[in-house]
């Protein structure tokens, strides 16, 4: 692929750009509070969840948001007598320090709900938690388990025998729920009041949060993909020889802008230096003239960058090469002013660092780092102390 193929696929890939972003911006936005802290997932946040809209004394103050979940478990074929719900436990303890993910107390009935999102059985679990409420309220019969999962699988033999659990599904006691169909199901039937908006948002964002989880959630607009499908349509019909030739050219150009963004780089260090700053290339680390740094950088890319020196205290900042993309800062002392990165042995240094991922993506802009600040002038006045 020559510059003039190089340029018009380019020119192809911003205008591809151009028509993806005019897709999103036209996309409906979207924010779920629980997703974005990484607790749509867990299920610990999931049973505190449920079990609050369930129990008829919490602050929500719609004691029929319980009663409609019994309705739903009657639905199920739960042979539950109760209409109305008293107590809601969270992880109520068994005498094996076991804890039920949720437990209910009914006007008649006690339910057991295991929750399962993500993880998997213990042993003997449910068929322990059943012997405990029996024990423990004296009852026999209205003894009533939930499986909750995500789509509605059933409990493995570790949790409980496939004889113990047919015992319990031919007295009714047992039901397999799903957040996909029946949780779902049931929040849809939960209305709120004018003045609840609080409540009305809380949820919208668990009803969102659990189509999520059960992959029911209307597709929103994805970036990744978007662009995956203009690639297609654009290249898929290519042999695959042809593809790999531009993707070998793409890389290339990667590499030439990486070295033309570094060059910039150090060369700002240099300027913003004030004299302290030197440039270096390979094993030379006095250049004074960035054109002849630049020349020789250009014909050789290994170990560019640039050296700080004040009363012999020495630190080098520079970059191995392209093709590793190895950042590395490095001094003639224990002291090096930067503490990013991890502690590498190198060559004629006394310390060393390697920096991580971020300075190539901050260099890149990527990561947007440098919308406060220039990286050239982090380095000098955070690194090399010169202000």
């Amino acid at each position: 692929m020559n510059i003039n193929e190089m340029n018009n696929f380019f020119i192809n890939m911003k205008n591809l750009s151009s028509k993806i972003n005019d897709q999103r911006i036209k996309t409906p936005g979207t924010m779920n509070v629980a997703e974005i802290m990484n607790r749509h997932h867990l299920e610990n946040q999931h049973s505190n969840i449920i079990a609050f809209l369930v129990n008829p004394t919490e602050i929500h103050n719609h004691p029929e948001y319980g009663s409609l979940f019994l309705n739903i478990l009657k639905e199920k074929g739960l042979g539950i007598e109760g209409n109305e719900v008293y107590k809601v436990f969270r992880e109520n303890s068994t005498d094996e320090l076991r804890r039920m993910d949720i437990f209910i107390e009914t006007d008649s009935d006690f339910i057991i709900i295991e929750n399962k999102i993500n993880a998997g059985d213990q042993e003997n679990q449910i068929k322990d938690y059943v012997e405990y409420v029996k024990k423990h309220y004296e009852v026999s019969n209205n003894v009533f388990v939930c499986y909750l999962t995500k789509f509605g699988i059933e409990p493995t033999e570790k949790s409980i025998t496939k004889e113990q659990l047919n015992i319990l599904r031919k007295n009714n006691q047992f039901v397999s729920l799903s957040y996909s169909e029946d949780v779902l199901s049931w929040l849809s039937k939960l209305t709120v009041k004018e003045n609840e908006e609080v409540l009305k948002s809380g949820l919208i964002q668990y009803n969102d949060v659990v189509k999520a989880i059960s992959n029911k959630r209307e597709k929103s607009f994805n970036m990744n993909s978007e662009i995956t499908k203009q690639l297609f349509a654009e290249y898929g019909k290519l042999d695959r020889n042809s593809l790999k030739e531009k993707l070998h050219a793409i890389y290339d150009f990667q590499n030439n802008i990486n070295l033309v963004l570094y060059i910039n780089l150090f060369e700002d260090i240099f300027k913003e230096g004030k004299g302290k700053i030197s440039l270096i290339h390979s094993e030379k680390v006095d250049y004074k003239n960035p054109a002849e740094w630049e020349t020789n950088v250009l014909e050789n890319p290994i170990k560019l960058g640039v050296r700080y020196n004040s009363d012999n205290h020495i630190i080098d900042f520079f970059v191995r090469d392209l093709v590793s993309n190895r950042f590395i800062i490095a001094s003639n002392t224990d002291d090096i002013t930067s503490d990013y990165g991890n502690k590498i042995n190198e060559e004629g240094y006394k310390q060393a660092r390697e920096l991580n991922s971020w300075f190539l993506k901050a260099i890149l802009d990527t990561n947007n780092w440098e919308k406060d600040n220039k990286l050239s002038t982090h380095v000098v006045q955070n690194w090399f102390g010169v202000k």
